[in-house]
């Protein structure tokens, strides 16, 4: 129940800090009237800028380089924090960074998909991945491809279709959590 809480403010810690960065550094004068693309994301993909797409993409790659760099200790802290704390890892700090990766990844997703689907895109992946797998690393690399995958497959329909892009992906990431939820009754018998 502890870590349910912590998600839950840090989910709403992100949801402030990305609305109130996004106000600070706006380039247009109207942002905050603009309540339906804050709460359920851009109309179209097609609608961000340059500048917005770069540094989307320059924060995930620093989000990968995190996981890549601290996956071991990552899943030390999951599994075991009472052996992890024994051995002198900083449960702490490793907690609190990872609290800020998700305030990041967060703020990143809810310019495309609001501030109230924005917790399905890291729901989702996650709770499919684990319908398929039992291992920590089988989640987290096939949560990554899966969260891609259905983000591409979002946007594709929502760019032919005229969609809503952020309500799209999370559609087809709920499909996607049927059929991994079909796929593991199958292969777990």
């Amino acid at each position: 129940a502890n870590g349910d809480a912590t998600m839950a403010m840090v989910s709403v810690f992100a949801l402030a800090l990305g609305y109130l960065l996004m106000n600070i550094f706006s380039l247009s004068p109207n942002l905050s009237g603009d309540v339906c693309t804050t709460l359920f994301g851009s109309t179209s993909i097609l609608t961000l800028s340059r500048s917005e797409v770069l540094f989307c993409v320059f924060l995930s790659l620093a989000v990968v380089a995190f996981f890549v760099i601290f996956y071991n200790r990552l899943f030390d802290i999951t599994f075991d924090a009472d052996f992890s704390k024994s051995v002198g890892t900083n449960i702490a700090l490793y907690n609190t960074m990872l609290a800020i990766i998700i305030a990041v990844v967060v703020s990143i997703a809810m310019k495309l998909v609001g501030s109230l689907l924005v917790a399905a895109l890291v729901v989702f992946p996650a709770v499919s991945s684990m319908r398929l797998f039992d291992s920590f690393k089988g989640v987290v690399v096939f949560s990554c491809i899966l969260s891609a995958l259905c983000a591409l497959i979002g946007i594709i329909i929502s760019i032919v279709a005229g969609f809503p892009i952020g309500s799209t992906i999370v559609m087809v990431d709920a499909i996607f959590y049927l059929v991994c939820c079909l796929l593991g009754k199958v292969l777990k018998g």
